[in-house]
């Protein structure tokens, strides 16, 4: 796949999910934390939560991440410039995640990841399944790298 990049030599890139509470700004803090401060990254949600998930800001600072100033966003509110890259974190935003691609011509991946938030049981229990998340997108976007590195 071909996509545009930055000066830093990387796509601007917006993750999407559901509600912007989760996965997604995951993904823009570890896209940053792999790339650099500089990395252009943005997150959204389809229909975005009114705040941050508790957990998820919880499994950021394990990994020396302060997200507690994540304000979820729409979609549709992102500003311009348009991202060169959209990764869809959701099977659940993956349609509107796609659409927006067509009409702003920006490349497009599902990196579908599951709900953590959808895990019942103890904090615990929980922690471990934002933990598990948290994991699955570092590892998604170590893959991209190392596929970018040999293309």
């Amino acid at each position: 796949m071909s996509v545009s990049s930055t000066a830093s030599g990387l796509p601007s890139v917006l993750f999407v999910c559901g509600r912007n509470a989760i996965r997604s700004p995951m993904g823009e803090a570890l896209w940053r934390k792999q790339f650099g401060r500089k990395a252009d990254a943005r997150s959204c949600g389809v229909i975005p939560a009114a705040f941050a998930d508790g957990f998820m800001l919880a499994v950021m600072l394990e990994e020396g991440i302060d997200l507690s100033d994540t304000s979820p966003i729409a979609l549709r509110g992102i500003a311009d410039p348009s991202p060169d890259l959209v990764i869809s974190v959701s099977r659940a935003a993956d349609r509107m995640a796609q659409e927006y691609c067509e009409e702003t011509g920006a490349a497009f991946l599902a990196w579908p990841i599951d709900d953590p938030s959808e895990t019942s049981g103890g904090r615990e229990m929980r922690l471990a399944a934002y933990r598990k998340t948290r994991e699955s997108i570092a590892e998604r976007i170590a893959q991209w790298a190392t596929a970018r590195k040999s293309a």
